[in-house]
């Protein structure tokens, strides 16, 4: 009796522990932007160790972002990713040699827009709620679109594949 009541239980706390792709995306970005903001209080606090530990964390999740993106995907959308995440990836790491704080802030303006657009498209079209305080807010354009570094907007709707 005592080896099927363990089973059950195993089983009921693999069911809940099961999260949905697109919501462990979101928890990525949230994740993401938690690290940059600590990268950047090590660079405020002059320690080394929490600013090295934590872009490490965020560059590792952020390579996680970009293989979320499927290499099959040759959509406009999919190749702006591709080239963001890879972007942010190569300038990340210059904040361990010259503590530049604007890396860190601009690629956060970056993953906070990219999250907005995940919380408002994605999310919702797979009925997800996400706790964000920006949830319903309209969106604006993506950082550097004026410079030229982000896509126009088009009316086709934007999919990913997880």
């Amino acid at each position: 009796m005592v080896p099927n009541q363990a089973r059950d239980i195993y089983g009921h706390l693999e069911s809940q522990t099961k999260i949905h792709p697109v919501k462990l995306i979101h928890m990525l970005f949230e994740r993401v932007l938690i690290h940059l903001d600590h990268a950047e209080e090590g660079i405020r606090e002059n320690s080394p160790r929490k600013r090295g530990e934590n872009l490490g964390k965020a560059v590792a999740i952020i390579s996680e972002l970009n293989g979320s993106v499927s290499r099959d995907d040759k959509s406009e959308a999919a190749l702006f990713l591709r080239g963001l995440y890879e972007a942010i990836l190569v300038e990340l790491p210059k904040v361990s040699v010259n503590n530049d704080t604007r890396i860190l802030q601009r690629s956060r303006e970056y993953i906070e827009k990219l999250k907005e657009v995940w919380e408002q498209t994605a999310m919702v079209e797979n009925g997800l709620e996400c706790r964000s305080k920006n949830k319903g807010e309209n969106l604006r354009s993506i950082p550097g679109k004026e410079k030229g570094f982000a896509p126009e907007s088009s009316s086709r709707k934007l999919s990913f594949s997880i």
